[in-house]
């Protein structure tokens, strides 16, 4: 990763140009401006600022065995069901890792996540394809979560 940095304390803007997430609490209500906010709330689920290419870095470094002893990664890839993980079904999770089924066969390890504003889904193929996607104002739809997946599958497939 080259370029992720903590946003704490809440009163440090943050430091690089990033995209404006916006938010739209009730659906047909005006958007609502969320820069500011804090993603210390969700602890480490939220604070680290990066781009989708230090998402990529990240989980390729993991799943090729550069962060944890091979033992580690292992338990992390025992998994079971999630038929509701996403969209396309056939998911199972492990410990912070979970399978996206492609449309082109098999399956990749993913971990996306989710602040307001703000939606990433990344995913490794078994031959080493990565590809992330990220998107302010977040799926607020079953079409939408669809379309973002759908995404990441095209950029994993095609």
């Amino acid at each position: 990763m080259r370029n992720p940095y903590d946003q704490a304390p809440p009163d440090r803007p943050a430091r690089a140009q990033r995209p404006r997430p916006r938010r739209r609490p009730d659906p047909g209500g005006p958007w609502i401006d969320v820069t500011a906010f804090d993603p210390s709330s969700g602890w480490a689920a939220g604070q680290l600022i990066g781009t989708p290419g230090d998402l990529n870095r990240f989980l390729v470094a993991l799943l090729n065995g550069r962060l944890l002893e091979p033992a580690q990664l292992a338990e992390m890839k025992k998994t079971v069901a999630a038929p509701k993980m996403d969209t396309v079904g056939g998911s199972r999770y492990g410990l912070g890792l979970a399978t996206f089924r492609l449309s082109c066969g098999g399956f990749a390890w993913t971990h996306g996540g989710d602040a307001p504003g703000y939606s990433t889904r990344n995913a490794v193929a078994k031959d080493g394809r990565a590809a992330a996607v990220a998107v302010t104002g977040g799926p607020r739809t079953m079409k939408a979560a669809a379309n973002v997946e759908k995404a990441l599958d095209t950029a994993l497939c095609d």
